[in-house]
């Protein structure tokens, strides 16, 4: 069973309270999971417990999203009045599902597979956006980014933004703070670089909007989903096991084993050389690209 991995990591930034929450849960027993991301606004002192709230409520609701968000709406005026924030949620019932996504306001969902890149699924509830969609020069429309149509205290039913993204490997919410202020080529850039470390992933993109100067809050959360199982060999372990045969190493001989495993990493991805006799590959510390290539060789007898 290929169980999602989830890590998400918060910034208050330079703003007196966060207000930033989220929410989720693993079905151990599918493989699916459920998450929500809220983002607290306002001066009410209950802001930040009002996010924690529809994030917690959306996240343990029945049905799909949209009613799990309808939930937390419907919730939140009877347990946090005059309180009001923006939410995402999303689930997945098994890995190979769909996955089931409904919004209000401006945080957003994404998601990432090798060769697809990044790729955004929802549509911010503001008047920035709304200007855009009618063809109003981006230096323009910006103005009214923060300017919100909607929000979890006043949406109803058809105010609430639903979408559904196939399955994939990588899946980030993230709110403003984040993405408002990180260029989303950047954000491409690091969720390519960091995708197989979700901890490591949050935390670099808070680190991002940091250093463009980001002033609100800033939370990202990321849902990885293990690679499926092969039943073949990899060429990795088809070469380590000839390697082990022919060359006899073991645990007495780290070094010699580390060899054999940068060999196995350069030959599967196709980046080795044979010149004169010996082997050249690249170390699997090494991102593979051609100004960043590290060879280094040795002769197989």
């Amino acid at each position: 069973m290929r169980i999602p991995v989830i890590a998400a990591d918060s910034d208050q930034g330079p703003r007196a309270d966060q207000e930033d929450a989220y929410s989720h849960q693993v079905a151990h027993a599918s493989g699916g999971w459920r998450a929500s991301l809220a983002d607290g606004f306002g001066e009410h002192p209950r802001t930040r417990a009002a996010a924690e709230f529809a994030a917690i409520t959306a996240t343990e609701a029945d049905g799909d999203a949209l009613d799990a968000v309808l939930a937390a709406t419907r919730a939140l005026s009877r347990a946090h009045p005059g309180a009001d924030c923006v939410m995402v949620h999303a689930r997945q019932d098994a890995p190979e599902d769909p996955i089931d996504i409904a919004w209000v306001g401006d945080c957003r969902l994404w998601t990432w597979a090798p060769g697809e890149g990044l790729r955004q699924h929802t549509r911010d509830h503001t008047h920035g956006q709304r200007l855009r969609e009618r063809w109003v020069a981006d230096a323009f429309a910006r103005v009214g980014d923060h300017a919100l149509t909607t929000s979890m205290a006043t949406a109803v039913v058809d105010d609430i933004g639903t979408a559904t993204a196939p399955a994939s490997e990588l899946v980030l919410f993230t709110t403003d703070g984040v993405h408002d202020y990180v260029d989303e080529r950047l954000l491409a850039e690091l969720v390519a670089e960091h995708a197989d470390a979700p901890e490591i992933l949050a935390h670099v993109l808070l680190e991002a909007s940091r250093e463009a100067e980001s002033h609100d809050n800033a939370t990202a959360m990321v849902i990885r989903l293990p690679r499926p199982e092969s039943p073949y060999p990899s060429r990795q372990e088809l070469l380590l096991d000839g390697l082990e045969s022919a060359c006899g190493f073991d645990e007495d001989q780290p070094a010699l084993r580390r060899l054999a495993e940068d060999r196995a990493v350069g030959i599967a991805c196709d980046r080795f050389l044979l010149r004169d006799g010996a082997t050249y590959w690249c170390t699997k510390d090494s991102d593979h690209t051609d100004h960043h290539v590290s060879w280094h060789g040795v002769t197989w007898l």
